[in-house]
């Protein structure tokens, strides 16, 4: 306010002066209803910050909303006020509309400077000459208004729609010193006030917003918040007086935390500036609590051991994920995601995060060996979530074809084909007795709804040990997306060599084709590989790997059809 009181000083000492005296009071009137029209802004903001910081609270400790009283100016809401059961009360104001541009007023003779700016002295002032008419006040804009929140004792500003958050400083500071007077200057302009130095500090100066992180040193400009006010006229030549600039448009609404705020019977809801929906149960204490809000983060070991407690998130709190308490032997955790097999959304070890539903999270584990042997097969780890068999089941190295099976059988044959197909009546692909989801496939109806091979009916697990197994459709889908194929050809073999692309490692699959009844069909240009999964729509087909040099997919292929199978370590 030491500005207003510089400005209305000078005023008296010019109402003698001659007949514009007046003009030079509206100018002091002006300048002071807008010092307070800013002044009322900022308090409101500050008070929906605060608002904010109790809602927060409100949600974690499950309190309830007891009654709301609008906030009425001029006969229009512009806020309310919300009492809790067991918290304070909050006020909420919405954002403010623009102000009419003021008219631009007559260009005026020029006066003696005033004192020069604080610590500086002030150049002699000249004499001004007369104005040219005053311009058009322009349309005022929106305003804009960035997000704060108070978190663990500190402001966090978000100037992209709460997509991130920075953290600048505690909530509360102590304010910073008045600027001192400079010294008497000739003919200056006036010396600018001090700033008060709380942490952070807001400010609106010339509609925009601006924050300061270093109590006043430097200040940010983040936007617009009320309608601009109509330019004055500049000075002009010599001659008569300029005449008034004609009125600025109305200025538009200026943003607010708070878009709006509105009950139902059992709710009230908070609508934020990006639109976000708070919703805070109403009662008396025998109501529903503000679960809606709370959510639930679980651990799973996916193959590990020990124990971890599930995680309490609520809603728009960012929170640290518990560091993990699993192990597995010879493994190393690597990180969580939210499926099993790591084809979900990844989130590391600790991350801190902000969720809005339920989650449950897998461990991913990698071996710490990159290479071994299991039961005498070898193992590659390619970075992936399960390890994979350097050669086909039956195979003695990488390049050889290996043993052909039926999907769901362990034993070769010298014929394949549905009339000894050993999950179905003989010859009859619609008539399944194991493994059938849809009855339309089944013996009488028959209906397991097995969609995945069990161990015993697992060929690698028969074949090369208790820990392999067949790969599974996402497995595969894995090594395809995951590595790097270049068809190629190995000791005479042509297949695909299958590198890893976080480490060195890599795997050959040789184009050893497929049989069907008692022919071998394809060799050395085209790949068949079983995977352990159903097609549970079509259960007389599962899915199998198949390439040649030009296309490399995941499909469905009948049941009875010999093909090879590659073994998997999870």
């Amino acid at each position: 306010m030491k500005k207003i009181f510089l400005y209305i000083a000078i005023t008296l000492g010019l109402l003698s002066c001659n007949h514009k005296d007046s003009l030079w009071q509206e100018v002091v009137e002006d300048l002071d209803e807008r010092v307070e029209t800013l002044e009322m802004l900022c308090a409101e903001m500050n008070t929906n910050i605060t608002a904010l910081q109790t809602i927060v609270d409100v949600l974690q400790s499950n309190d309830f909303i007891t009654s709301i009283v609008e906030i009425k100016k001029d006969g229009k809401v512009v806020g309310y006020t919300i009492t809790f059961g067991k918290h304070d009360p909050i006020t909420i104001y919405h954002g403010q509309d623009g102000k009419d541009g003021q008219n631009g007023t007559n260009g005026k003779d020029g006066q003696d400077g005033a004192d020069g700016k604080d610590g500086q002295n002030g150049a002699d002032g000249k004499d001004g000459k007369d104005g040219q008419d005053g311009a058009d006040g322009s349309n005022g804009q929106d305003g804009i208004t960035p997000q704060l929140k108070i978190e663990n004792g500190y402001w966090y500003v978000s100037y992209d729609n709460g997509a991130t958050w920075t953290q600048f400083g505690k909530a509360t500071g102590a304010d910073g010193q008045d600027g001192q007077n400079g010294t008497d200057g000739k003919d200056g302009q006036d010396g600018k006030d001090g700033k008060d130095g709380v942490t952070p500090q807001l400010k609106i100066e010339e509609g925009y917003w601006f924050i300061s992180y270093n109590n006043g040193a430097t200040w940010t400009q983040l936007g617009k918040a009320t309608g601009e006010d109509g330019k004055d006229g500049a000075n002009g030549a010599d001659g008569k007086d300029g005449q008034d600039g004609t009125n600025g448009k109305d200025g538009q609404d200026g943003d607010s935390m708070f878009q709006s705020v509105t009950q139902d019977e059992n709710y009230v809801y908070f609508t934020l500036a990006d639109g976000t929906v708070i919703k805070i149960a109403k009662g008396n204490g025998d109501t529903q609590s503000n679960n809606d809000f709370i959510f639930t983060i679980t651990y799973d070991a996916n193959g590990g051991v020990g124990t971890m407690q599930p995680d309490t998130f609520y809603y728009g709190v960012l929170k640290m994920l518990t560091k993990v308490k699993f192990t597995k032997s010879n493994y190393d955790f690597i990180n969580w995601n939210t499926k099993a097999d790591g084809s979900g959304i990844t989130y590391e070890n600790e991350q801190t995060l902000m969720i809005s539903k339920n989650i449950k999270l897998y461990a991913q584990w990698g071996s710490i060996l990159s290479t071994g042997v299991d039961n005498g097969y070898e193992w590659v780890d390619l970075g992936l979530s399960v390890r994979w068999a350097t050669r086909n089941v039956g195979a003695s190295s990488p390049e050889k074809d290996g043993s052909y099976f039926s999907w769901g059988e362990v034993t070769t044959k010298t014929s394949y084909s549905w009339s000894n197909y050993k999950w179905c009546r003989a010859g009859y692909e619609e008539e399944l007795m194991k493994y059938c989801s849809n009855k339309n496939y089944g013996y009488n109806d028959f209906v397991d709804n097995l969609t995945r091979i069990q161990l015993e009916d697992d060929a690698a697990y028969a074949n090369c040990g208790k820990n392999w197994r067949i790969p599974t459709k996402e497995e595969f889908e894995e090594l395809i997306n995951k590595c790097t194929w270049v068809w190629t050809t190995q000791n005479g073999r042509k297949g695909y060599k299958i590198s890893s692309k976080s480490n060195e490692n890599f795997i050959f699959l040789p184009a050893s084709g497929s049989i069907d009844n008692n022919t071998l069909y394809s060799l050395n240009s085209i790949g068949d590989y079983w995977s352990s999964s159903l097609n549970g729509s079509y259960p007389n087909k599962a899915y199998y790997l198949h390439f040649n040099s030009l296309n490399i997919y995941v499909d469905n292929y009948s049941r009875y059809v010999g093909a090879s199978i590659r073994p998997v370590l999870p």
